[in-house]
């Protein structure tokens, strides 16, 4: 029996604690999920809320759609984000430099936006985790037929050893970084946990980190 390690980050993800003491203050995570009319789908850290413009929630204001973009209120800044882009992922600027930068959150994890096979989902990057890993209930909200496709293993998680698959995933997106045939794992269990991006996805690309910011950037 295969079993498939994730690391003490992730199991204090899912137990519900954090890894972190007191922390500066950071702006909240936002991440588009949705555009619909004048209005905007966003999770806030974690929260799901529509907005119309001039509505706001946890420090974050929608001033309008446009363009396939919602223009948004931070803080002092005004940001423009379009379809499953988030805050905490910037594009690097030097031309043919194919990279992503994230920004710590407030309990000392990368959190960031993505998309496996095409549809958008939110990642915590984890380089404890041996593979990238999903709940079964996220593989079957991703359309993920783990039961049929996946090799059976196990995993070890906040509750214990439990049942998982092992399955390989079309692509797999951050940022402007994509990559094909990436080996994942479901695990069958109810924790909270963000999808893991672990290492069978950043085992191929280059990582850099410098206080509270990781750069992730393609070979």
């Amino acid at each position: 029996m295969t079993i498939i390690r994730t690391s003490l980050l992730a199991l204090l993800f899912g137990a519900g604690l954090s890894t972190a003491q007191a922390a500066p203050y950071y702006d909240p995570h936002v991440t588009v999920i949705g555009l619909i009319g004048e209005r905007a789908i966003l999770r806030i850290d974690g929260e799901q809320v529509m907005l119309k413009p001039g509505e706001g929630s946890a420090g974050v204001t929608l001033l309008r759609v446009e363009a396939g973009q919602a223009v948004l209120q931070i803080g002092k800044r005004e940001l423009r984000l379009g379809m499953g882009a988030d805050t905490g992922g910037i594009a690097a600027r030097q031309p043919g430099d194919i990279s992503v930068e994230l920004v710590m959150n407030q309990s000392g994890q990368f959190i960031t936006s993505g998309t496996i096979n095409g549809r958008v989902v939110e990642f915590l990057v984890d380089t404890g985790a041996n593979t990238v890993s999903m709940t079964s209930g996220e593989a079957r909200r991703l359309g993920i037929d783990y039961l049929a496709e996946g090799q059976p293993g196990a995993s070890m998680t906040a509750a214990g050893l439990v049942r998982a698959w092992g399955i390989t995933l079309k692509s797999v997106t951050v940022g402007p970084i994509t990559l094909k045939n990436v080996q994942a794992t479901v695990r069958e269990s109810n924790d909270t946990a963000p999808i893991l991006l672990g290492m069978t996805f950043l085992s191929r690309v280059d990582l850099q980190q410098r206080a509270n910011r990781m750069k992730i950037s393609a070979r």
